[in-house]
Formats: structure tokens, sequence, C-alpha cells
């Protein structure tokens, strides 16, 4: 995929300047086939990935993934620094059942996994940028130079940004 910046070029040239596709192609040296894509795009979010089928995730561990499951839960409610890592789960797993016999990377594979599950928000949610006229937008900086050092104030207005 182009970066937002070439795709911006291809679709001003296309729609402002009124180049053809085979004038931006060479003038950018892509192939047709990409402009004419880039043109065509009404939607330019990322798709969102579909959930894969869910297989059985360590099979071996079965006997204790609802054990590590009611462990992760609990942790929501603890503060972060005191929550089960993998390997703290391993370890635990050990000491509090001999017959256990898993390695260390399964329970670490399913941990991730679940982890993520539990901690994570699933929904991802988007806002669209935009900006009003007059909306400013400052930051502060230190520039140093070989000779003269000094702090300043940026002041951009997006709005004129725009095409």
């Amino acid at each position: 995929m182009l970066t937002m910046d070439k795709i911006h070029d291809i679709r001003f040239r296309f729609y402002m300047k009124g180049e053809n596709i085979s004038q931006i192609a060479n003038a950018m040296k892509l192939d047709w086939k990409t402009v004419q894509k880039y043109v065509d795009m009404t939607d330019f979010n990322e798709p969102v990935p579909k959930p894969t089928s869910k297989k059985n995730l360590c099979p071996k561990l079965d006997s204790y993934k609802s054990i590590i499951d009611k462990w992760l839960i609990e942790d929501k409610q603890a503060p972060r620094k005191q929550r089960h890592t993998a390997k703290r789960v391993f370890h635990r797993l050990k000491a509090e059942y001999p017959e256990f016999n898993c390695s260390y990377r399964t329970v670490a594979s399913y941990y991730s996994v679940k982890y993520e599950e539990i901690f994570k928000d699933p929904q991802k949610g988007f806002l669209p940028l935009e900006h009003k006229h007059g909306e400013a937008q400052v930051d502060f900086g230190e520039a140093d130079g070989t000779r003269l050092t000094g702090k300043y104030l940026e002041v951009s207005f997006p709005c004129s940004n725009k095409v």
C-alpha cells in the first residue's frame, strides 16, 4: 500500500489537475493499475480483520484452562504490578498441581491469547479528523543549533492545509 501522501498526490493530480491515469503512472513511476485503484477508492480505512476459527489452542492445557482464566479474571481487580505474568502462571501451576507437565511455551502461548481477550478492548473505534475554520494547533519546542539555542512556539492552522 502506498503512503497517504502519495495517494493524496494521485487523487489531486487526477481530480484537480485533470491528468489521466497514464500520465500519473509515468510521472510517479507506478503501475497504471495501482493508480486506477487509488483513483477509484472511496474508503481508505483498513479493513477490520475477520475473526479466525477458534481451534483448540494448547490441548494439553485443557484441564488447567479454567484455572488460568479464573486467575486472569481476578487479576482485573488487582493493581497492574500485581497481576499474573505468563511466567508466574507457569510457576504457580507447577507449585499447586504436582501432575502438571506442560512446557512454559505452551502456557505462554495460551496466556498471550487469553490476556489479549480479557484485558484488551475488542472494539476499535475511529473518529473522523475534522478541522473547523479558524481552529489552530499549538506546540512548544526547543531549537538547539550550533550557535543559537532557544525555545519557540509553533502555530498551525490545519484547515488551511486542505486542498
